[in-house]
């Protein structure tokens, strides 16, 4: 199977997911709503890891090390963003 068409496919999965979630944290909670980026990734590392594991063959985990490496970053940048909101509301909260 084409990278391309790999990452074509882990696309339409994370758009699918990122909906699915903003669908159903909509109604219960606005807080949640800004942690669908970092749930999102995380859940992308996994499916990436597992595609690297049992589908790729030949040079092909390398590109897979190289998008979890990349997903990694936007998990971790998406997660202190969402930490530090939280921790920002909460001071407002206090000073109120």
């Amino acid at each position: 199977m084409s990278t391309f068409i790999v990452f074509l496919v882990v696309i339409v999965i994370i758009i699918f997911i990122s909906v699915l979630l903003y669908s159903l944290i909509k109604n219960k909670s606005k807080n949640l709503m800004k942690y669908i980026p970092s749930i999102v990734s995380a859940l992308s590392i996994v499916l990436v890891y597992l595609k690297m594991s049992f589908i790729s063959q030949g040079y092909e985990p390398i590109t897979d090390m190289v998008v979890i490496i990349v997903l990694s970053i936007i998990l971790g940048f998406s997660l202190l963003g969402a930490v530090l909101i939280d921790i920002l509301n909460c001071r407002k909260d206090i000073s109120k």
